[in-house]
């Protein structure tokens, strides 16, 4: 408890005394000598960027990709990044951080930014609501948890806030904390060492709840792909596919076999679409 308290206002100092900027921390890098084209890789919520491994792995041994450069970061709050209680975790916290990290990254080349779970409400409202200092050219959103207005209204009466929302509240009780996170991990890559933390807690307010997400996706402007997991219980496909008809000029919707986690399907998927950009984009260069 004081090593935390310690850390919150030593932070607290460095950022917002001294203003250093945030960013989120990188945890993979890999680089190569003349890149056409960067993609990013962004998780979900109490997960860090370990969902990606096997997807890093495999994009990462495809010879078709020797000319991307493949990045993947751990939010604020999460894995390695920064871990305050002070921090509000909310889009404008995200997003800025996110920048952060890419202009500290020196990115040049058009990115791809690929998301999961929250990671895909991130890196939507960052190409919606942000103005990016990089050159984004496309969005993969993998099992992005997308609710309207009025289901929010509802929601203290779905299942949906008995896998994410309440986790935060009964952490008190950490064995029934436990069981619930143990069950939750069985279709995605929540970790229950976070449920008791102010990050979890907030980013569940203030992004997986944020009233304005689904708005936001039909105002999406650079292509995008959607890829939903079948059988996945913590998504709303139906969301999905409206958004994806409402802005059907921008969107394109995918279902795959899968869950919540990242599959063998999703990562297939994830792969055909860089290599699109990737043939897109070279072709103009």
């Amino acid at each position: 408890m004081l090593a935390q308290k310690f850390y919150n206002f030593t932070t607290w100092i460095w950022h917002k005394i001294l203003r250093v900027p945030i960013r989120l921390k990188t945890t993979y890098d890999r680089k190569v000598q003349h890149p056409k084209l960067t993609v990013v890789f962004l998780h979900g919520i109490s997960a860090t960027s370990e969902t990606w491994r096997n997807t890093l792995r495999q994009l990462s041994k495809d010879p078709d990709l020797t000319e991307v450069r493949i990045i993947a970061l751990d939010l604020l709050g999460f894995g390695k990044s920064l871990r305050a209680d002070w921090l509000d975790y909310d889009y404008l916290d995200y997003d800025s951080a996110l920048d952060q990290a890419l202009k500290h990254l020196r990115v040049k080349t058009p990115v791809v930014l690929v998301g999961h779970s929250m990671g895909s409400l991130i890196a939507a409202d960052y190409a919606t609501n942000f103005q990016p200092s990089i050159e984004l050219v496309e969005l993969v959103l993998v099992s992005p948890p997308v609710l309207m207005a009025e289901e929010l209204a509802r929601l203290p009466d779905k299942a949906y806030t008995k896998t994410y929302r309440s986790l935060h509240k009964i952490a008190t009780d950490v064995p029934a904390a436990e069981v619930l996170a143990n069950l939750v991990q069985r279709f995605s890559s929540f970790r229950s060492a976070y449920i008791r933390t102010a990050a979890f807690a907030k980013s569940m307010e203030q992004i997986i709840l944020c009233r304005k997400n689904y708005q936001t996706y039909t105002k999406i402007r650079i292509p995008t792909v959607i890829i939903h997991g079948h059988f996945d219980p913590l998504v709303m496909r139906s969301n999905l596919k409206c958004a994806a008809h409402q802005n059907s000029r921008h969107i394109t919707y995918i279902s795959v076999i899968g869950q919540h986690d990242i599959s063998v399907g999703k990562r297939a998927k994830i792969l055909s679409e860089i290599k699109k950009v990737l043939k897109n984009v070279s072709e103009q260069t």
